[in-house]
């Protein structure tokens, strides 16, 4: 009730509020409402103040999953930031600045009764609380029993100022005295995470958005780019999804854009397929990268209500996603996912043979695990209509976001403190030069085309996916299925089914032996299935690109490394003598790694780019403006650019 009364204000009052929600006890969505209903029956009751709040809150996809889930809602005015779990890692794990700018905390009732009380409010959770916080964040708690005294002291040890009424709080502001000794502990605290996590953060510190911020200041404006020219916008180089959900972040926090697409059309690469599967990729252990692509997930999917709900067409269906084994060593290997973690229902489930089948509306015949809130998205215009949505709201903010088509980047070169970018888009006698203070390279396939960015590991596979006509009993499928390939729904009366998976391809021309292969993948997988034989790839109809592929299969957000660097300082004295030694290990964690200032990577999407980009955007963005980023500290190093070079470092083994 609390947060949906400070959506309110925002809304009233104009204002952008970030909110970080912690609770110790997972929920979804429909069960958060269930939760509000019980404090205000009369919130069901399409009358009430706070009845559309809960209607978005129940449509938000929120999930009982581990790490941060963002919810964004007024065109990133009002963001929600929920975290379930234990309180203090959770804290830990947020992301801080130098000055740390949480500067209120709301206890509520429930959190200072007795046996709660002693269970979860720890003297390490509000140390974590006040590494986060403004030196003179207060921390606000009603609260009258026995547990009062113990809060208090609670407070006071980390340096916190507790307030009990609206009255206090002014006179407390105005008359605290700093305690020295708990704010000296918050800073120790500060560096000491600073420097766990050095080798992996960008140099410039994070900051935490105020709860009560005004609304961003927008100081970029777009300049003519018919000749050399200085651009205060942030340069883009790329028009996929992940480009364009950059685009629609960044406008989101009040920054202009500039896009610099090579092709004559947007999201014309690896996003221009007509229909895309949408569903996180799950390990046995819920690693820290399945962990990744729940929160993505959920988030490309509020993205999509979002711009639906703004009027942008999106051909899509959640319908779900059925997951099945298509030999023995897959079978073994789901078998292994479905039975290792006690999955939440609202992420995926096992189901039987009969159970599929019943989901598919076609014979299955067999156990599958199955994603009920996935399904599939037109890449092409979700992507279009991330921009349009970036162009509308940058425009009610006085900024712009511009697209620039058939505009080949051709080169980076540093120019003071901008970055120059040289561009093809007329002819190679006539180039024409654009200078910005920031620049991503977000350009797909063409990533590594830049010097700096040509050591990346990233590697391009090339996939062709067919559209077959939807007829006989495949026009019943009601699901998308993935096992050797996947399959996909009718849409406009057209089916994908594939996609073929060619490392570093010659040429990205049509083929037959690749069209051939997509329908035997299903053949291979569902054999003496009678919808199978429906599957008709005899008019050669079909679209192929090529996706960005890391080896460990996440993607990669941040400053581009500068390898070069790297590789100079290792092979330099003193660290020459001493590689592979704990002193090089130390070391290398605890100190910045060489990297491009000004200069990001958002890329290595692989094959799930519908899933995991937008969440990456939104991260790198955050990062760029140095707001509250939604994803950890463990998660900013597994997507680190650098990761490859600095894994071996800090493991003690030779980047030879």
């Amino acid at each position: 009730m609390e947060a949906m009364l400070l959506w309110q204000l925002s809304e009233q009052f104009n204002q952008t509020i970030h909110l970080n929600v912690f609770e110790h006890y997972g929920l979804n969505a429909f069960e958060l409402v269930q939760l509000m209903t019980l404090a205000d029956s009369e919130i069901s009751q399409s009358s009430h103040c706070f009845h559309r709040y809960a209607q978005l809150l129940q449509n938000a996809c929120i999930a009982n999953i581990d790490g941060c889930q963002r919810l964004s809602f007024n065109r990133g005015q009002f963001i929600i930031d929920l975290y379930f779990g234990d309180y203090a890692r959770n804290a830990q794990s947020l992301p801080f600045s130098q000055q740390g700018q949480i500067s209120h905390w709301h206890c509520l009732p429930h959190t200072t009764e007795a046996a709660y009380f002693d269970q979860h409010l720890t003297e390490k959770l509000f140390w974590q609380m006040g590494r986060i916080s403004l030196d003179n964040a207060n921390i606000y708690a009603f609260d009258t029993d026995a547990n009062s005294k113990k809060l208090a002291q609670l407070t006071q040890l980390t340096g916190f100022n507790l307030v009990s009424s609206p009255e206090a709080i002014k006179a407390n502001e105005q008359t605290r005295m700093l305690q020295e000794i708990p704010l000296c502990e918050r800073r120790a605290l500060r560096q000491s995470l600073q420097s766990e996590y050095a080798y992996s953060l960008p140099s410039s510190a994070f900051v935490t958005n105020d709860l009560t911020a005004s609304a961003l200041a927008t100081n970029a404006v777009t300049a003519n780019a018919d000749t050399n020219n200085v651009n205060d916008s942030i340069a883009i180089i790329g028009g996929g999804i992940a480009a364009a959900h950059l685009a629609l972040s960044l406008a989101e926090k009040g920054k202009s854009v500039t896009i610099y697409c090579k092709d004559k059309i947007l999201a014309d690469g690896a996003s221009g397929n007509k229909q895309g599967a949408i569903y996180p990729l799950l390990t046995p252990d819920n690693s820290l990268m399945s962990q990744y692509f729940q929160q993505a997930f959920l988030y490309s999917r509020r993205r999509l209500q979002e711009l639906t709900a703004a009027g942008h067409q999106i051909d899509h269906q959640f319908c779900g996603v059925l997951q099945t084994g298509f030999d023995e060593r897959s079978d073994a290997r789901l078998n292994k996912i479905i039975d290792g973690q006690d999955w939440p229902s609202e992420i995926a489930f096992a189901v039987s043979p009969l159970q599929a089948n019943n989901i598919a509306k076609i014979q299955i015949d067999k156990p599958a695990f199955y994603y009920p809130l996935a399904g599939w998205i037109c890449p092409h215009e979700f992507a279009n209509a991330a921009i349009k949505q970036a162009q509308q709201i940058a425009g009610s903010k006085g900024n712009e976001v511009v697209v620039k088509l058939n505009c080949e980047i051709s080169a980076l070169t540093k120019s003071g403190t901008n970055w120059r970018l040289t561009s093809t888009e007329h002819d190679e006698v006539s180039k024409q030069h654009y200078e910005h203070p920031e620049v991503v390279a977000a350009s797909g396939a063409q990533l590594t085309e830049f010097t700096q960015t040509r050591a990346l590991q990233v590697t391009g596979f090339r996939g062709q996916v067919s559209h077959i006509p939807s007829k006989g009993k495949l026009a019943e499928l009601k699901t998308v299925i993935c096992a050797h390939g996947y399959l996909t729904p009718e849409n406009n009366q057209h089916h994908c089914v594939g996609a073929s998976y060619v490392k570093s391809p010659e040429n990205l021309e049509y083929c037959p032996d690749e069209q051939l292969e997509n329908a035997q993948k299903m053949h291979h997988s569902f054999p003496d299935r009678t919808w199978v034989n429906d599957i008709d790839v005899s008019d050669e109809n079909a679209r192929v690109g090529v996706r960005m592929v890391t080896r460990d299969h996440c993607p990669m957000m941040g400053l581009a490394p500068d390898i070069d660097a790297i590789f100079k300082r290792y092979n330099t004295e003193p660290l020459k003598d001493h590689q592979l030694t704990v002193t090089s290990r130390k070391f290398w964690r605890h100190q910045p790694a060489p990297s491009h200032q000004g200069l990001y990577v958002l890329g290595g999407l692989g094959s799930r780019g519908l899933s995991s980009g937008p969440l990456a955007a939104e991260a790198l963005a955050s990062i760029i403006c140095e707001q509250t980023p939604p994803i950890s500290y463990d998660m900013f190093a597994m997507l680190n650019p650098n990761r490859m070079w600095l894994r071996k470092l800090l493991k003690g083994k030779s980047l030879i």
